[in-house]
């Protein structure tokens, strides 16, 4: 079922998502331009692009987080588990930073939101007060994303 514009295209859009989102790629396939749902394209578009943004802020905050923990509680016995995780948050940011190279201005603003909520879930799971840990994050986007850097203890 394929809308007209100013017809019933706002309450597919709320209704069916999924076959909303047929309706409009088959009607780009068709340059079908002046029926689609402009309004309800551009916001989707927009949330795809925040999207991207909180899942490079997410890499970096969960990298982050078992950063601190190497660093402050370097003899607990699931360190191995935080190795595993540091190296998988390396390649998920890098392949992501990748995909999206865009997003590479916004580095600076995510790592320091980021570092925020790093310390805290680094409280939390360590008992560690957040005030032991640096008030701005202490490494470079290209310190904590080398396979080759692993922060002293504490």
């Amino acid at each position: 079922m394929i809308y007209k514009m100013g017809s019933n295209m706002g309450a597919a859009y709320q209704q069916d998502f999924y076959t909303w989102t047929l309706e409009q790629t088959s009607l780009l396939k068709q340059k079908r331009f002046d029926e689609l749902d402009l309004e309800h394209i551009i916001e989707e578009m927009e949330d795809m692009g925040k999207s991207e943004k909180r899942a490079l802020e997410s890499y970096i905050e969960n990298l982050l987080m078992h950063l601190l923990k190497w660093k402050y509680q370097p003899y607990y016995i699931g360190r191995r588990s935080w190795e595993l995780t540091i190296i998988e948050q390396r390649k998920r940011l890098k392949w992501h930073i990748k995909e999206n190279p865009g997003l590479k201005s916004k580095l600076p603003e995510a790592i320091e939101r980021s570092y925020e909520l790093a310390k805290l879930g680094a409280e939390k799971e360590t008992g560690i007060p957040i005030s032991r840990y640096p008030e701005t994050c202490p490494w470079t986007y290209q310190q904590f994303t080398d396979s080759e850097f692993w922060p002293e203890a504490f």
